[in-house]
C-alpha cells in the first residue's frame, strides 16, 4: 500500500455553533423533576455507489437507562424514512419525549416486523436488510446522554451505515449495531477541504476519524467478512466534488484524522479500490501536530494538502 508522502493541514476554530436548549434561570445542576428528550437521526455515507437508498421502518422509539425502557416514542403508522438523505450534520427529527431528569445510555428503534430495512439501489431494485431482533428487541444505539430538570437535551442518533450496513457470504445485507448516541450539546464538529485538484476524476477521498491512540495502519487492511475497513473510527465523511468534509457530532476529545484514497474499478463504475491512506498533520510554529482537539459547540477547521 502507499502513502501520501506529505499531508500538511491548516487549522481553524471557532466557538458557540451548537447550543444548548436548557433553561438556565431553572438551575441547570438539578437532577430532580422532569426534562425532555429531542431525538434525531443521521447518517454518513456507505461505501456501495450503487446504493441510492437505506430505508427504516420504525414503529416505536425507546428511550433506556440501565436496561429498563423509561419512555418510548409511538407512531400511529410506521416512520418509514431515508436514513441516507440525512448526512453532514443533517438530521432526521424522529419526536420529543418526556423523561425524567437523569442519565441514559441506550435508544432503541423498534422496528416494524416485516417490514423491518431495505436497501433501494440506483437500477431502483431494492432488497431486504437482515435486522437481528429488530422487531422484537429493538435496534439498539449505545452511549450517553443527560437530562435535566425543566431541560430539552438534542439527542443523535448516528446510525453510520459505512459501517452498520455490511454484506454477508451469502449476498445478503446486514444492519450491524454499531450505531452510536450522541448528546448534540456536548458534541463538535470537524469540517474542512481537501485539496483535490490533483486527484482524478475516478477516484474518491473519505475522511476517518479516530480517538487519540487507536489507529494503526492494520486498519488499512482488508477488513474480514461482515466488518469494514477503517472499521476502528469514530466518524467518517465522504470528501464532495468540490474538496469539502463535514465529520458532525464528534464527542469531545483528542482525534487523529486520516485521508484515504480510494480509485474507481475501470470494469465496474459502482466498485472502488482502496489505494492509500496517511493521517493529516498541522504545522502550528514549525512543528508538526497530528492530534486534534474537539470541544463541544465548536468547529475545527481544516484546511488539507497533498503533496
Amino acid at each position: 500500500m502507499k502513502n501520501f508522502k506529505t499531508l500538511i493541514a491548516t487549522l481553524f476554530i471557532g466557538t458557540g455553533l451548537i447550543t444548548m436548549s436548557c433553561d438556565d434561570d431553572n438551575n441547570n445542576n438539578e437532577m430532580s423533576g422532569q426534562g425532555s428528550a429531542r431525538i434525531e437521526a443521521t447518517d454518513a455515507a456507505v461505501d456501495a455507489e450503487n446504493v441510492s437508498g437505506v430505508f427504516l421502518s420504525v414503529d416505536e422509539v425507546q428511550v433506556i437507562a440501565n436496561g429498563e425502557v423509561e419512555n418510548s416514542i409511538m407512531f400511529d403508522e410506521p416512520e418509514v424514512f431515508d436514513i441516507m438523505a440525512y448526512q453532514n450534520g443533517e438530521t432526521y427529527f424522529m419526536g420529543e419525549v418526556d423523561l425524567d431528569a437523569g442519565a441514559y445510555d441506550q435508544v432503541r428503534l423498534m422496528l416494524t416486523s416485516g417490514a423491518e430495512a431495505f436497501i433501494e439501489f440506483t437500477d431502483g431494485t431494492t432488497q431486504e436488510i437482515d435486522v437481528p431482533s429488530g422487531s422484537q428487541s429493538g435496534y439498539k444505539i449505545n452511549g450517553e446522554f443527560e437530562v435535566l430538570a425543566n431541560g430539552v437535551s438534542e439527542v443523535v442518533l448516528d446510525v453510520d451505515l459505512r459501517k452498520a450496513l455490511v454484506m454477508t457470504g451469502n449476498g445478503e445485507y446486514k444492519l450491524r449495531p454499531t450505531a452510536r448516541l450522541i448528546g448534540k450539546s456536548e458534541s463538535g464538529t470537524i469540517m474542512g477541504s481537501v485539496d483535490v485538484s490533483q486527484m482524478s476524476a475516478d477516484s474518491k477521498t473519505v475522511v476517518y476519524a479516530y480517538a487519540e491512540g487507536s489507529y494503526s495502519d492494520s486498519e488499512m487492511g482488508e477488513p474480514a467478512e461482515g466488518s469494514a475497513r477503517f472499521e476502528g473510527s469514530v466518524n467518517s465523511a465522504t470528501v464532495d466534488a468540490s474538496g469539502n468534509f463535514t465529520l458532525a457530532f464528534m464527542p469531545e476529545g483528542d482525534y487523529e484524522i486520516i485521508v484515504a484514497s480510494y480509485e474507481e474499478d475501470p470494469m465496474d463504475e459502482d466498485e472502488f479500490t482502496f489505494t492509500s491512506a496517511t493521517k493529516v498533520e498541522v504545522e502550528i510554529n514549525g512543528s508538526l501536530l497530528d492530534i486534534f482537539s474537539v470541544e463541544a459547540r465548536s468547529t475545527t477547521n481544516l484546511i488539507i494538502d497533498l503533496f
